[in-house]
């Protein structure tokens, strides 16, 4: 018979609801045989209940003896389970095996879904029809059963059916839980064990009966917690890590049948595990995984973490934004848990995928603790967890100052946005009292746009919409309070698909004399192309003859005349791409002049005579000849210097001036022939002038230009002189075919680098001085913490190794209270000497290196007894 004194209990069983809130459940058996193990109980329950429990609500306890079980108890705080447990006296017969099975059904029955049930007995089970009903129960409710047995049940007199332990093989096995064999001299040692267990959040526990043998189980980098429990006769572990080697261990329970081990801060890898033992063996593997997340808060849906505050705004719906930094996990929810009690289920719905970003919803009352925890799972499907610390909504500032208002951009200052996109923009502002918050571009277009309050009356976001945006702009958010203004620009640059679609292109034809003609070229191009025409490399103007339609796409000869003939190009373009496209047109009915020029090319040096005659063979009337010159704009009239007298063109003395393409021209009313002379004019090389001094960083980008002008092209190559000895240039220096060499600073490469160019005329030679900045560095100190006697001397070392321009140094000494003082100033190789210390030498030496290039330090802790 069981006595309670002054403990009211329910009789009917509570059934698991809200998950989050568990049972902390003892199933105690009370036979006369467990006597001593109780009194052990009383002794430690105690110092079990009152460690930090994972998220426990309740606290059971579930007797049992011969041949009676329970009703539960349920009690709401950890010390009435004290109270109750306290009081509890032994009764029944010594009857082995026991009633144990029905007794945890009830316990299941009782218990919230998630719960840890801890069974205490001396004797093996009795009713196995019990094991099925209780496989349900545990799949149902997710809870863990571990049975404590402190003995075995053996044959005696005329008792001969005394059961075996493998019907707790099999509860602790669908139970994802563990069997622990005890005697009473190591009673004591399973306290520890249920602290462990108790106190963390498990996230996998996988139970197995198993024989001798071998298996490994793997420690991701989610892997915070690893418990390992062995059961059987005789058993013992071995664990061996991937290279080999026995991790660190902690036995909580070591016992002739059960060992209870953690891995003490699990690496990442594939761990074996060897399992010796006679016979069956129960192997039970605790593992936590937990998963780094950032929080935040807004009265909108944000579109990422910068858009949050920390803390949610009380009395209101919050949007919650749960961003995990492995975009792997995928999270299906999250749990919060409200003022220590309530916890509450909600559900996530992705944001942005990429940065793996979650929403949810939820209201906050005012001055509510609360906590939240996220469930999700990484690819091979294993659950994954993660939890914040004890969180509370903002607290309601009463009297604030008067603030101008300042803005904080939230999107970049600059952005691509795809062309028609609708788009929001957003951005912080704090002030008060509350600023006019609008939004505009250059043009004064004022943007719709909202705001809400961030946080508590002090701090707002704003959000702009822009719909269908089709070009780049500039947009500005003002905000304006009686305390002021401030005003954050942003540009946006507007992306649209490139295309460039040429659907027809003019073709050669021939019109008859006063007809009509017309040629075409039309194009399908974003950005939009414009199409130039040209009649002869002239543009093309509306005009008598000619006239360009609207779009540009058609070129329409009016009225056919020897004038309109010869080359017509229409040039397409836009400033991605660009196209042009030629046609000859003719005449019929009519006869051309036809001209000849001896040499279509003519290779001359400076201060040379020039006379060429451009050969009229055919004309009728005969053609007036004329000579042009091409420049970048067409032909125009021939240069300075250059005369045309009749069909002969005569440059008495040749410059570089005269080079390039002149055209004879013949003339007559039907029409036109053309030759062009391309006359060249060989000289020496010319080196356009850049800076003559160059400065880098380390490990910057070089580019040394030479840019050559010389006919014949010009043979360049670059040198590097120190004292007037060449340095051959390394694999690192490359020339490109503008002859600018490239190469990545390095400290060896500051001096005078010589670009020279010949040709068979001449020489011309640059000079560019690269100076490289190289930051300083400090040999580490050979020890971090140096501990000398009082009244001792030492030498402190500060070598810099290297640094460009040379480095200046000091020493800095921080006291142990935090004083900073400078003790001396010095060149590369800088020892600091202390002689004769006292206490009051002790605190950090600090050595500083600088140059313009950067800086380095290192730190030597002085100690001193």
């Amino acid at each position: 018979m069981l006595i309670f004194f002054g403990v009211m209990y329910l009789s009917a069983f509570v059934t698991a609801n809200e998950y989050g809130k568990k049972s902390f459940t003892i199933v105690l058996d009370t036979t006369i045989s467990m006597r001593e193990e109780i009194d052990i109980i009383k002794s430690n329950i105690e110092s079990v209940v009152k460690t930090p429990l994972f998220d426990i609500d309740n606290y059971i306890l579930v007797p049992f003896d011969d041949p009676g079980c329970g009703p539960p108890i349920i009690l709401k705080t950890p010390s009435k389970l004290v109270e109750v447990v306290n009081i509890v006296e032994v009764s029944g017969g010594n009857e082995c095996p026991e009633n144990s099975l029905p007794a945890i059904e009830q316990a299941l029955t009782a218990s919230k879904a998630n719960s840890m049930i801890f069974v205490f007995t001396d004797g093996y089970a009795s009713n196995n029809s019990k094991l099925n009903s209780i496989e349900n129960l545990c799949r149902s409710t997710n809870s863990q059963v571990i049975i404590l047995l402190s003995g075995k049940c053996v044959p005696s007199g005329t008792k001969t059916v005394v059961g075996t332990i493998d019907a707790y093989f099999d509860v602790a096995k669908a139970c994802s839980g563990s069997v622990i064999q005890l005697q009473l001299n190591n009673f004591r040692q399973v306290f520890r064990m249920i602290k462990e267990i108790s106190k963390t959040d498990w996230t996998e526990i996988v139970a197995n009966k198993v024989g001798p043998e071998q298996f490994t189980i793997s420690i991701d980098g989610y892997t915070k917690d690893v418990v390992m429990t062995v059961t059987g006769e005789y058993p013992n572990l071995e664990i061996l890590d991937d290279n080999g080697q026995t991790p660190v261990i902690d036995r909580i329970v070591n016992t002739l049948h059960s060992k209870v081990i953690r891995l003490i801060s699990p690496t990442v890898g594939i761990y074996t595990v060897k399992i010796f033992c006679q016979g069956k063996t129960l192997v039970t593997i605790y593992k936590r995984r937990e998963v780094n997340f950032r929080l935040g808060f807004s009265p909108k849906l944000a579109r990422s973490m910068k858009e949050t505050t920390n803390l949610p705004l009380p009395g209101k719906i919050n949007y919650i934004s749960i961003a995990i930094a492995e975009i792997s996990i995928e999270l299906k929810s999250i749990y919060i848990k409200l003022n220590g009690r309530h916890v509450k289920k909600v559900d996530v719905e992705i944001v942005d995928r990429s940065l793996g970003l979650y929403s949810a919803q939820e209201y906050f009352e005012p001055e509510t603790s609360f906590k939240i925890t996220i469930y999700g799972h990484d690819q091979s499907y294993q659950v994954i967890k993660g939890s914040t610390g004890s969180l509370t909504t903002q607290k309601l500032i009463q009297e604030l100052q008067f603030q101008r208002p300042k803005i904080e951009w939230i999107e970049p200052k600059v952005a691509l946005v795809e062309y028609k996109a609708n788009i929001t923009l957003a951005c912080k502002v704090s002030g008060y009292p509350k600023p006019n918050i609008s939004w505009s571009d250059d043009t004064g277009l004022i943007f719709p746009s909202e705001d809400a309050l961030l946080e508590t009356r002090s701090v707002f976001i704003s959000y702009a919409y822009i719909d269908r945006i089709t070009e780049n702009s500039t947009i500005h958010c003002k905000a304006e309070s009686s305390e002021g203004e401030d005003t954050l620009t942003m540009y946006l640059y507007v992306n649209r698909t490139l295309t460039f679609e040429v659907i027809e292109y003019p073709q050669d034809a021939t019109f008859e004399y006063s007809q009509e003609g017309q040629l075409f070229c039309k194009v399908d191009a974003y950005p939009d192309a414009s199409i130039q025409w040209y009649h002869n490399d002239s543009l093309v103007e509306n005009s008598d003859n000619l006239e360009i339609i609207p779009d540009q796409s058609m070129l329409l000869l009016k009225n056919m005349t020897p004038q309109l003939t010869g080359e017509y190009r229409c040039e397409i373009s836009n400033n991605v791409q660009n196209a042009s496209y030629t046609a000859i047109v003719d005449i019929s009915g009519v006869e051309i002049p036809e001209i000849e020029l001896k040499d279509s090319e003519l290779v001359l040096r400076l201060d040379d005579w020039v006379n060429v005659e451009c050969t009229i063979n055919k004309g009728k009337p005969a053609p007036k000849v004329n000579w042009k010159f091409k420049t970048e704009n067409g032909y125009e009239e021939i240069p300075e210097g250059v005369s045309a007298e009749e069909n002969h063109l005569k440059i008495p003395s040749v410059k570089t001036e005269h080079i390039g393409i002149y055209k004879c021209e013949a003339e007559n009313i039907f029409g036109s022939d053309s030759k062009e002379l391309l006359i060249k004019v060989e000289y020496p090389p010319k080196i356009k002038f850049y800076d003559k001094l160059k400065i880098v960083r380390l490990d910057e980008d070089v580019e040394l230009s030479c840019e050559v002008d010389a006919i014949p092209k010009a043979e360049v190559k670059w040198e590097k002189k120190q004292d007037d000895i060449i340095i051959p240039l390394d694999s690192r220096h490359e020339t490109d075919e503008w002859n600018t060499l490239r190469f990545t600073a390095s400290s060896i490469d500051s001096g005078n680098y010589y670009c020279i160019a010949e040709n068979y005329l001449g020489r011309a030679e640059r000079i560019v001085t690269l100076n490289v900045l190289v930051p300083p560095y400090i040999d580490p100190p050979p020890r971090k913490i140096v501990t000398i006697r009082a009244g001792e001397s030492i030498t402190l070392q500060c070598h810099v190794h290297y640094g460009h321009p040379v480095p200046s140094t000091k020493w800095e000494f921080i006291a142990l209270n935090s004083t900073l003082t400078t003790l001396l100033r010095g060149s590369s190789i800088n020892d600091l000497t202390l002689n004769n210390v006292s206490k009051s030498y002790e605190g950090s030496y600090i050595c500083l290196a600088e140059n313009m290039a950067g800086s380095d330090t290192i730190k030597i802790d002085l100690k001193i007894f």
